[in-house]
């Protein structure tokens, strides 16, 4: 017999990592695992995003461990660099492969289905 929804007690399968559902977050991961490193300016421009916005989601991610920061001055003005973490890595990858799986079952159901 197959349990439902409420009679699962842990996480389900399908559980995606909450840090990455939001899109800001999973695209900064994505950029930070394509470059060595990349500064907050970089980020703004390759995200379109604000300020205030990808300041947020920047110390969400380096509270969970996610990402890493490096502060320094360049001509007198300060600039912040940001590294991906191996936690990182492997929650991204994780969370990648998720969603792969995800797609995978979906192509299934077509093929089944059509």
């Amino acid at each position: 017999m197959k349990k439902s929804i409420n009679e699962t007690e842990s996480k389900p399968d399908y559980y995606l990592d909450s840090m990455l559902t939001a899109e800001i977050r999973f695209f900064i991961m994505t950029i930070l695992a394509m470059y060595e490193s990349a500064d907050f300016n970089f980020l703004k421009k390759e995200l379109s995003a604000s300020d205030g916005n990808l300041s947020v989601n920047l110390t969400k991610l380096e509270e969970a461990g996610y990402i890493s920061s490096m502060k320094e001055f360049v001509r007198k003005k300060p600039r912040t660099t940001y590294k991906i973490t191996g936690l990182g890595l492997e929650r991204l990858s994780r969370h990648i492969n998720k969603i792969d799986s995800f797609k995978q079952l979906l192509d299934l159901k077509e093929k089944t289905n059509g």
